[in-house]
């Protein structure tokens, strides 16, 4: 049996689910994280005070019952700057010391990630892109695969792909961008690495396109979360068919121009937005007059009860996202009964005419026709939005994914081993 060390850097990711996976198969030797509810933090008190604040909530929603606490390892120093650097962003608006105070913190985590690293016995070392610094050498070094997990557009063309209505650019189109020192952490883990996870088919493309051998790079779809299934409600609970949500950060990046685009050209003007998420620091002042309107009801961000709650009773969910990795949020859309409406850089599983409408990025006239559509054939929503339900919790449950995971921790070890014998028959012979 493998056993592998998986490091999730700070707050909530999805390699907490696959740390629960691998700690339900027996493969899990240490979690390496940012802080951690554990023991007393974990008490009625502190879920009383939760109660009052949302940060708190937040915090203790980062533990998880299938993860032994024997096994996680925090690293709660370095999430102290990144979240100085995300204070400083949201609160002061001095972005550029948000990127250099989460460079630090970044660098810090995989620094002080080298000495539980090196008690370790693991063959494998699946890290978060941007977390592993360092402890990449010394893990190379202590022989262990190391698997890079990286969950977003490439870096060197993300930034061209918000500009430019989503479109992936070619080689020979991309600028010559300049990275934050956040951005270039990422890289640096990616090209460290010896093999790299993404999810979904639209991250790799944009990883190979500019730099990432295809035979580098493994694709595994997280789809759901076990935590935001317990919170769906077991039957949906309509509103009205003209409702529609979206849900994620308002910004242009998750194409919330677009939104605003399309809407506002639609024949029908009756509908009713819901939006759930916060807004970009950088481009509040663009979207204030929209979400002011009576007709839009912004709730900022909410929990993944409230989420839940939202979406089994909002029938149409909008995500005409520029660029993502493979948008969590859709998976949880399917699976409470949403007819969703997305795009193929959303990363999604969606198809075209199967679970909504899947719409070209940037084009705020397709995204005009797919909500029109939606909404004059409200039984066409609902009876798209039962089948989500089913096909997402078959398909693409958080057992699936510990599932691939397992399968591929095996392949690589075995491709591994393939390639040292060979290379030792080579030298051999010479």
């Amino acid at each position: 049996m493998h056993k592998v060390i998986i490091s999730n850097g700070v707050f909530r990711f999805h390699l907490v689910s696959a740390a629960v996976e691998a700690a339900r198969r027996g493969a899990l030797d240490m979690f390496l994280t940012g802080a951690y509810p554990t023991g007393h933090l974990m008490g009625p008190v502190a879920r009383w005070i939760a109660r009052l604040s949302p940060p708190v909530a937040r915090f203790l929603d980062r533990a998880s019952s299938g993860l032994p606490e024997s096994r996680v390892r925090s690293v709660w120093l370095a999430e102290l700057f990144i979240q100085s650097g995300v204070a400083c962003g949201k609160l002061l608006h001095l972005h550029d010391l948000n990127n250099r105070l989460q460079s630090i913190g970044l660098q810090l985590y995989g620094w002080l990630a080298r000495r539980p690293i090196a008690r370790s016995q693991a063959q494998i070392y699946h890290y978060r892109a941007g977390y592993g610094g360092s402890s990449v050498d010394l893990a190379k070094r202590m022989g262990m695969l190391c698997l890079c997990d990286h969950s977003i557009a490439s870096p060197l063309v993300l930034e061209f792909m918000v500009d430019h209505g989503g479109v992936i650019p070619t080689p020979d189109l991309i600028p010559r961008t300049k990275l934050s020192p956040m951005w270039k952490r990422v890289m640096a883990d990616i090209d460290a690495a010896d093999h790299v996870l993404v999810n979904s088919e639209f991250v790799r493309t944009t990883l190979m396109l500019h730099r990432t051998p295809k035979n580098k790079i493994s694709v595994v779809y997280q789809g759901l979360d076990e935590k935001f299934v317990d919170c769906v409600p077991p039957a949906a609970q309509p509103s009205g068919a003209n409702h529609i949500l979206f849900a994620g950060e308002v910004s242009r990046r998750k194409g919330f121009d677009l939104v605003i685009q399309a809407l506002e050209a639609t024949a029908s003007k009756d509908w009713v937005l819901t939006v759930a998420g916060g807004i970009n620091e950088k481009e509040r002042h663009i979207y204030q007059a929209f979400l002011s309107r009576s007709n839009v009801l912004h709730l900022g961000f909410v929990s993944r009860q409230k989420l839940a709650e939202l979406m089994s009773g909002i029938p149409i969910f909008l995500f005409p996202s520029l660029a993502e990795g493979s948008a969590r949020v859709v998976f949880e859309a399917l699976a409470c009964g949403c007819y969703v409406i997305t795009t193929p850089n959303a990363g999604s599983v969606v198809e075209d005419g199967v679970h909504g409408a899947l719409v070209p990025p940037g084009d705020a006239a397709s995204l005009r026709l797919a909500i029109e559509k939606a909404l004059s054939d409200p039984s066409l929503v609902r009876d798209i939005g039962v089948r989500n339900r089913t096909f997402v919790r078959d398909q693409h449950s958080q057992d699936k994914y510990g599932d691939q995971l397992n399968a591929l921790y095996g392949r690589l070890l075995v491709a591994r081993g393939s390639h040292r014998t060979e290379s030792i028959k080579t030298n051999s012979l010479s």
